[in-house]
């Protein structure tokens, strides 16, 4: 960022005033033109004062097709003004005694003063030297260069330890600013990452209460239509809901201690060959009575593809797809298979439901995050399934996603590498 409003006024302040007191000081001392030449110089310093709140004011706009910045505008003021304190300087010397030129010296040191304080930036900013203020200070040392006596000599020297150490300063002062400003954004980014965490764990937490509770209720319910219905059949229908009720809870459990297992990072993946069809084959079956329960027809395609993975991890993360599917995705059709992909194996867990709405779609496999409308059946789930799914991916050096060009459904993916690609 450029430096402030008031930093430029007051270096230019102090600029004019050592033009004016040149003026004041050597008074009919100064040949006419050289005087009407320091008159327009003040004028132009004047001028840029002007400028320099015309600039600040308007911040940006176009001009000329091209934009004209605040920072553009700072360097162009800053050199400007160096370059006219510089001209009255070398106008006004030839005709000042030594006492004079010491004393122009001195204002001269704290217009640099106040240039090197101001080239300070607020953070983050570069931490080197910056080359305006040294302009001045240069001069000063090249007048002591070209009238060496034993007043003014001593300013060289003097004037070159003076820029290095207000230069060093600079990088000091600036230094500070941008540690102190990373510390204060690396704060800021911890509460707010602890302030995320707690809002998912309580978010958690809520979900956890009332799935746990809906699939335990149904339970009861049925439990005790069990054994008050005098009609077998219902008997029978109660008996299964409360199996299923139950089901539905254990499920819940595990995906819960999955979670919490691999947040714990005490899961470690063993990767070997695994035949894909027999592992999709598998799946389906274990899944098919809830699809059956949920009215939704599966579907699983053979597959001769052998990947390089984890099997417990591969059966687990592809379960928690088919799963999303089935209870999530109110489709009537669900397809698992897959296919080769530039060297991988993807499999796929396709479904015809309602599809992900796409406010869902960037954050859909964090933590605790769930769908925008899980309908009003009992289903059950903490936004766990697929978070838990892409930690597995990960510990084995696979991927799981989206595919957001599907229409009319979802389809889920999970790329897993080939044991062809392994072996070689």
């Amino acid at each position: 960022m450029p430096r402030a409003l008031p930093t430029h006024l007051l270096a230019m302040v102090v600029q004019a005033g050592v033009m004016v007191f040149a003026l004041w000081a050597l008074g009919p001392a100064l040949p006419v033109a050289r005087r009407e030449l320091i008159v327009v110089i003040l004028v132009v310093l004047i001028g840029l004062w002007v400028g320099v709140i015309v600039v600040w004011s308007l911040g940006r706009h176009r001009m000329d097709g091209r934009r004209l910045t605040w920072r553009r505008a700072n360097w162009a003021i800053t050199w400007l003004g160096n370059a006219s304190n510089i001209a009255g300087f070398w106008l006004a010397m030839p005709y000042a005694d030594d006492a004079l030129v010491l004393l122009l010296a001195v204002f001269s040191y704290a217009a640099v003063t106040v240039a090197v304080l101001g080239s300070i930036q607020r953070p983050p900013a570069s931490e080197g030297w910056v080359l305006a203020p040294v302009a001045l200070p240069a001069s000063l040392a090249l007048w002591a260069a070209l009238h060496w006596d034993r007043y003014v000599g001593p300013l060289m020297p003097y004037s070159l330890v003076y820029v290095i150490m207000m230069l060093e300063l600079r990088r000091t002062v600036q230094r500070s600013s941008n540690r102190a400003y990373a510390a204060q954004q690396a704060a800021e980014a911890a509460l707010a990452e602890v302030a995320a965490e707690r809002d998912a764990k309580t978010r958690f937490l809520t979900s956890a209460s009332h799935d746990l509770g809906q699939p335990l209720q149904a339970a009861r319910l049925s439990f005790d239509q069990v054994l008050r219905s005098p009609d077998p059949v219902q008997r029978e229908k109660a008996a299964r809901r409360v199996a299923w009720a139950f089901d539905a809870t254990e499920q819940l459990l595990r995906q819960m201690l999955d979670h919490l297992r691999l947040e714990s990072g005490v899961v470690e993946a063993r990767i070997a060959p695994v035949p894909v069809g027999p592992l999709i084959a598998r799946l389906a079956e274990l899944q098919e009575p809830a699809a059956r329960l949920a009215g939704v027809e599966l579907h699983a395609l053979p597959s001769r593809l052998v990947a390089s993975a984890d099997a417990a991890l591969t059966e687990r993360a592809l379960g928690n797809l088919l799963a999303n599917a089935i209870r999530h995705a109110k489709a009537r059709r669900v397809l698992v298979g897959a296919r080769r992909c530039a060297g991988r194996v993807r499999v796929w867990v396709i479904d015809d439901g309602a599809g992900i709405a796409e406010a869902d779609a960037p954050g859909l496999f964090e933590d605790y995050v769930q769908g925008s409308d899980h309908g009003d059946e009992i289903r059950g789930g903490f936004g766990l399934g697929l978070a838990s799914a892409r930690r597995m991916a990960g510990l084995m050096g696979a991927s799981v996603g989206l595919e957001r060009k599907w229409l009319h459904g979802s389809a889920f993916w999970l790329e897993l590498e080939a044991a062809e690609a392994k072996a070689s």
